[in-house]
Parts: C-alpha cells; sequence; structure tokens
C-alpha cells in the first residue's frame, strides 16, 4: 500500500464522474444510473449483488477481497441526484460540472479508482471492502427507504463504515436527527366571506401563528439543553400557507418545517410529543389539527476514541497535511442509518461539497484526487497497520 498513492490516476477518476454525470438519475428513478455503476464495478474487480427493494430503484452491494478473518469496510453513496435542472456536463478550470458531480456521483469514481488501484497492484488485504449504492437519498423524494430496506433485510457486516459525504476536512462524530412536518390547521364547514361566518367561528389562521407561537416557545425550551459536539435541538416552519381571497374566511391552514432532534431521542418519541401538543392546541380552540409527520434520518454518535477515528484522523493529516478536528453536525446524511443498523463506527468522508444543490454543481478535481488518496490511505491505517 505505500506506493498505492502514486498510482491514482486522476484522469481515469474524471473519465468515471463524467460519465456517471451524464446519466440522469433524479431521485425516483435510477436504473440507468445503477446499470452504469454495477458495470463499473464489475469492471474493477468486484462482485456484485442489485436489490429492487423499490421499483427503479435499485441497490448495489459490490465486494472486493475475501473474508480472512481481519476487518472489514463498508464505503456506502447514493446514485440519485436532487431534481433540479443543470447545464450540461463539463470539465473546466480544474472542476467538473453537472448535476451530481460533487453529490456525489464524484465519491462513487473515487471508490472506484480504489478498487482498481488495489486491482492492479495485487495488494492483498486481510479482510474485504464493500461498497453499498443506494438510490433514495435525497429527501423528500427519497428518505433512506432503499437502505433501511437493506440493512433489515441483507444481513451486512463490517467493522467500519464510510459515508462518502457529509465531511472533508472535519470528522463527524454525532449528527442530529431530522424530521419533515405537515401540520394541518382544519375547522369544519365551507369557507365564506368573513362577513357571513357564524360568530366565534375559528380562524385557521390565528390559530396557525398559535402553532408557530408554540413552537417558538419550544425552541426556547430546547435551547437550554445543549446536546453535547452539536448544538441545539430544533424546530423551524419554512412555510405557512392559507386562504385564497383578502375577505374570504379560510376553513384550513398549513404550515411545513423541519424538526432536528437529539441523537438519543427516537422518531416515534418526537413524533407523539408534538402530537400531544397539538392536541392540546386543537381541543383549546375546538379544531382539527393534523400532523403529518416524515423521518428523514434518525441521528447518531459515535465513540471520538475509537480506533477508527483515529485511523480517518491519521490518513487525512499524511494526505491533507491538516489535524482533523472532531466536531457533531446538524446536517444529515445516510450515516445515520448504517450507524443504528449496523452497530459499528460510521465516518463521514468525501470531496467538498459546498455546490451540492446549488444552480451551478461542481467538484474540484484536486478533491477528488485528494479524496482517493485518504481511501487509500485509511484502508491501511484501519485494515493493515492495526492488523499487523
Amino acid at each position: 500500500m505505500m506506493n498505492a498513492l502514486e498510482n491514482v490516476n486522476i484522469n481515469r477518476v474524471i473519465s468515471d464522474t463524467l460519465d456517471l454525470v451524464h446519466i440522469p438519475s433524479a431521485t425516483g428513478n435510477t436504473l440507468d444510473a445503477a446499470a452504469r455503476y454495477e458495470q463499473m464495478l464489475r469492471e474493477v474487480g468486484c462482485t456484485v449483488e442489485r436489490y429492487e427493494f423499490i421499483p427503479n430503484n435499485p441497490t448495489l452491494v459490490a465486494v472486493y477481497g475475501e473474508d480472512c478473518g481481519g476487518k472489514s469496510i463498508l464505503f456506502n453513496g447514493h446514485m440519485d441526484v436532487v431534481p433540479l435542472a443543470h447545464d450540461t456536463a463539463e470539465v473546466k478550470d480544474g472542476r467538473i460540472y453537472g448535476r451530481g458531480a460533487c453529490d456525489m456521483k464524484g465519491s462513487l469514481a473515487c471508490i472506484l479508482e480504489v478498487v482498481r488501484i488495489l486491482h492492479e497492484t495485487n495488494t492483498v488485504l486481510p479482510g474485504k471492502l464493500i461498497i453499498v449504492a443506494n438510490s433514495l437519498h435525497e429527501s423528500p423524494g427519497g428518505r433512506g427507504e432503499d437502505l433501511y430496506a437493506l440493512t433489515s433485510q441483507i444481513p451486512l457486516k463490517a467493522d467500519l463504515a464510510v459515508v462518502m459525504e457529509g465531511a472533508s476536512v472535519d470528522c463527524t462524530i454525532a449528527q442530529l436527527g431530522s424530521a419533515t412536518f405537515e401540520i394541518t390547521v382544519e375547522r369544519e364547514g365551507d369557507t365564506c366571506h368573513q362577513l357571513y361566518a357564524a360568530p366565534n367561528t375559528p380562524h385557521p389562521i390565528t390559530i396557525a401563528a398559535e402553532v408557530v407561537r408554540l413552537l417558538d416557545q419550544w425552541n426556547i425550551e430546547l435551547e437550554k439543553e445543549w446536546i453535547e459536539d452539536i448544538g441545539y435541538a430544533s424546530f423551524f416552519v419554512g412555510s405557512l400557507h392559507s386562504g385564497q381571497f383578502y375577505n374570504q374566511l379560510p376553513n384550513q391552514a398549513v404550515l411545513v418545517g423541519v424538526r432536528r432532534y437529539d441523537p438519543h431521542h427516537t422518531f416515534e418519541n418526537v413524533e407523539q410529543t408534538l402530537k400531544l401538543r397539538l392536541d392540546e392546541l386543537a381541543e383549546q380552540h375546538g379544531v382539527q389539527i393534523h400532523l403529518d409527520m416524515l423521518k428523514v434520518r434518525d441521528g447518531y454518535r459515535i465513540d471520538k476514541h475509537s480506533s477508527a477515528v483515529a485511523a480517518l484522523q491519521r490518513a487525512v493529516s499524511q494526505v491533507r497535511k491538516i489535524n482533523l478536528p472532531l466536531v457533531g453536525k446538524k446536517v444529515v446524511t445516510d450515516a445515520g442509518i448504517l450507524a443504528n443498523a449496523l452497530g459499528v463506527p460510521v465516518l463521514c468522508c468525501g470531496p467538498d461539497q459546498h455546490t451540492a444543490h446549488g444552480d451551478v454543481e461542481y467538484v474540484e478535481i484536486n478533491e477528488l484526487e485528494i479524496t482517493v488518496k485518504v481511501y487509500l490511505k485509511l484502508i491501511e491505517e484501519f485494515m493493515l497497520n492495526e492488523a499487523t
């Protein structure tokens, strides 16, 4: 492995990234992208199993190496991209432009190059590499449904998992859980002219304002509970809609937002607590308040003193020449699914993603090369050095 870094061929990484970016794969239909990535995985020496728990959204599980009793590492990346239009993919000024270039087809290309190098150099691993490519990541279109199905139905085992996004120059040791909510305030009766409404008819907009006030007050309470390494849990309302005309009394109001919660809390508990508070408000005003809450990901926390964290710190130190700080984050990744399902340390590591979901998306080619080298060094530090 000592000379593996010298064998990185960035032109192959660029070609693979462009190949994948050219294939449309908005969340909901990744058939073509999955077919091509499966072919690419086989070409570099992997065996591949293809599952389709959700129609048109395959999940790939590739394996490189043999189970020789040593440690194994699982690398995870998603093949779907956000459904936002983008100019045709191109290479320009040291960058690869295109939808999915940094989020996260560049990462999928990086792990291909890692396996290709190991195969070409006849590197014998004491364990094996597992590559999981899933299709339903980008919410609200996808909420990890295929990855949840995979981890519940297929026996995956690894000593370490790496989600190939979410961190470049720090090490994530905790993430908040996240769920979206839609709260509908609904009164009996049809819409009507405000002057013809019966006295004391509940006004959905006024009650919706009470819901906002409740959540604002709740945020004040949450800000008294510091979550180690991360900060505070929260509610955020991003949309409030009601009514169609200035003097028409509506019969409903809808609020949409996100709840970010402590990694020690479950989605079910968070949902039930909010429902109880809304039920109290509904009874007070004589209306119905419906809660539609959907989990994005549960949070997680890993041991900051684990050998996995130390291995990543050493790998990044050797490649990026920086000391990798340990941080908690409010952003969610598929690490939450894997950490809770596999019960092993899950690290986030990939190329810089600051243009993800932007009108113009690109990945720095230099970042792709660095990422390949970090993965190679991580394999060496976690699988090889600790085995000797």
